[in-house]
């Protein structure tokens, strides 16, 4: 019995070592403010706000805005400057310390620049460049919403070809009990599984992703239904 308790104490041990190994510590710059972490709202103090994050492996999606303050020269003043929400995507993989940061900014006209188009740079703790991706929040909802939709679709199909392949059975058992005088009808579902998703939504998103043949072949297409 010792033995066994011992061994369950080193298996949990390693686990909880293994665990803590891959897991890595994001920091982001004071100017950076994260919301929401794959859709999961990041609560911050009321004085202050909550800059580091322990992430293990995998895929992440950081919903975050800019917000810093410069002076206004021309006015004598302090401006706030602040970008709407944009969505950061990054990979966890062996790092153990990673660092969000904005490209250098120097004054209210950069600021505000940055604002409008946020460049941000993640390294790791050996100070190497690791690869992110930038999107805007309604292009990042947009392709949630289609996802879920297509998600929602292909589980429908598959719920229903397996209700078909049960009532078939269920008709061959009945077919083969019953006169040829008798009739059996299968009756499928043939409504529109995609009635609740937002159409324009779709539409947008499969436009934006589209290449340009395409986008020409679709306008030619809805010409020659005019």
């Amino acid at each position: 019995m010792a033995r066994l308790l011992n061994t369950i104490s080193c298996v949990l041990f390693t686990s909880m070592v293994s665990m803590t190994l891959s897991a890595a510590t994001l920091t982001v710059a004071d100017n950076l403010i994260v919301t929401e972490i794959d859709n999961k709202a990041v609560e911050h103090g009321l004085l202050s706000k909550k800059s580091t994050f322990e992430l293990n492996s995998g895929n992440y999606a950081l919903i975050m805005h800019y917000k810093d303050v410069f002076e206004d020269l021309d006015f004598a003043e302090n401006r706030v400057v602040k970008s709407k929400d944009f969505v950061v995507k990054l990979a966890v993989k062996e790092e153990s310390n990673l660092n969000l940061d904005t490209v250098a900014i120097k004054n209210l006209a950069q600021a505000e620049s940055f604002s409008q188009s946020p460049e941000l740079i993640l390294k790791d703790e050996k100070n190497k460049r690791i690869n992110i991706t930038l999107e805007t929040l309604e292009n990042y909802k947009m392709a949630q919403q289609v996802n879920l939709a297509v998600n929602t679709y292909v589980a429908k199909q598959t719920m229903q070809k397996k209700t078909v392949s049960s009532l078939e059975k269920n008709v061959a058992v009945t077919q083969s009990s019953t006169s040829l005088n008798d009739k059996v009808t299968v009756v499928q579902d043939s409504g529109n599984t995609l009635i609740q998703v937002d159409a324009l939504t779709m539409l947008k998103y499969w436009w934006q992703n589209a290449s340009n043949e395409e986008r020409n072949h679709f306008t030619q297409y809805m010409t020659s239904k005019k």
